[in-house]
C-alpha cells in the first residue's frame, strides 16, 4: 500500500514541471480580437433576446437555431464582413451588432436602402 502511495506521488510530481512548462499561447491578432468581442456582444444579446418578450416567438427560435447550429466565431466572422461591407454602420453599438447579427442569422429581414441602409441579407454561417 505505501508503495502504490510513493508511486502516484512520485508520477504526479514528475507530471506537474511538464504542464508547467507549457508555453501561453499567442495573443490574438486585431481582427481575431475584434471577432472575439463581437462574439461576445452576439452571445450575450442573442441570451437576452431569447429571454425577452419584446422579441416573436419565431425570430427567438431563428436566433436559438442560427446559435445551435453555428459556432458564435462564425456568426461573428460573418457579421463582421456585413459590417464592413457597409460602413455607414456604426460597429461600435452592440444594438448595430445584434442587429446585422440577426439578418445574418435569418431571424431579421435586412432593411433596404430606403429604410436607413441596413446590411445586405446575408446566409447563415455553416461551421462544424
Amino acid at each position: 500500500m505505501r508503495k502504490t502511495i510513493l508511486f502516484a506521488a512520485a508520477t504526479l510530481a514528475a507530471a506537474v514541471p511538464a504542464f508547467a512548462q507549457d508555453a501561453a499561447p499567442a495573443a490574438p491578432s486585431a481582427s481575431e480580437q475584434a471577432d472575439i468581442d463581437r462574439g461576445g456582444i452576439i452571445f450575450g444579446s442573442f441570451s437576452q433576446a431569447v429571454r425577452s418578450d419584446q422579441i416573436t416567438e419565431q425570430e427567438k427560435n431563428a436566433l436559438f437555431g442560427c446559435m445551435y447550429d453555428n459556432s458564435i466565431k462564425a456568426i461573428a466572422e460573418q457579421t463582421g464582413k456585413v459590417l464592413a461591407a457597409n460602413p455607414q454602420i456604426d460597429a461600435t453599438k452592440p444594438e448595430n451588432v445584434f442587429n446585422v447579427a440577426a439578418v445574418v442569422c435569418g431571424a431579421r429581414k435586412a432593411k433596404t436602402a430606403d429604410d436607413s441602409a441596413a446590411a445586405p441579407a446575408t446566409p447563415a454561417p455553416q461551421s462544424r
